[in-house]
């Protein structure tokens, strides 16, 4: 955070840490270590009402998810309560699949923003510059996870930082392409 105060940090964990710290103490104490915003995974928005605003008192977004199999309801409630953005799991399944279909991508976003204004962040499954920039036409933001995780573990030692930049970059001339 010193080192570079404008880049956003995010905390995205489960809701065991904030149930023991309670809300209000978990948001002050994230704050007070320079975190921009916290997604709890296993907290449905319908149910954080309560987080949500704690979270905003402290000058921190509580940010949520939605996925394929999120109802209009469940959309509308995360878009009540959430800022910073909203990150939309784009499949089924677990992190790091590779069966990502961009086109069901492009026909939800638009359903989302229809209930909100923030940026909407999708991830699972964009594991390439293709993917990534399929998803950059409809999404204001993509997230790749496990691809960087697989990169790091496979390089050669001594390789891992040289192989992360050649990734990033394709990604990067994707996106801006």
């Amino acid at each position: 955070r010193k080192l570079d105060p404008n880049t956003p940090v995010v905390l995205m964990g489960y809701a065991n840490p904030v149930e023991q710290m309670g809300s209000e103490r978990f948001a002050a104490e994230a704050k007070s270590a320079g975190v921009d915003g916290v997604l709890v995974v296993d907290y449905p928005p319908e149910e954080c009402v309560d987080f949500a605003a704690s979270m905003k008192v402290a000058g921190v977004d509580p940010i949520f998810l939605l996925a394929p199999t999120s109802s209009p309801e469940r959309i509308k409630d995360a878009a009540k309560i959430a800022s910073g953005y909203i990150y939309y799991v784009s499949m089924r399944g677990v992190t790091g699949a590779s069966h990502l279909n961009t086109q069901d991508v492009a026909s939800i976003i638009p359903k989302i923003r229809e209930a909100t204004s923030i940026p909407i962040a999708v991830g699972f499954g964009i594991n390439d510059a293709e993917s990534a920039r399929a998803v950059s036409k409809t999404a204001d933001a993509v997230v790749i996870g496990s691809r960087i995780i697989r990169l790091l573990e496979d390089s050669a030692p001594g390789q891992a930082v040289q192989s992360l930049e050649t990734f990033i970059r394709e990604i990067r001339v994707a996106l801006d392409s």
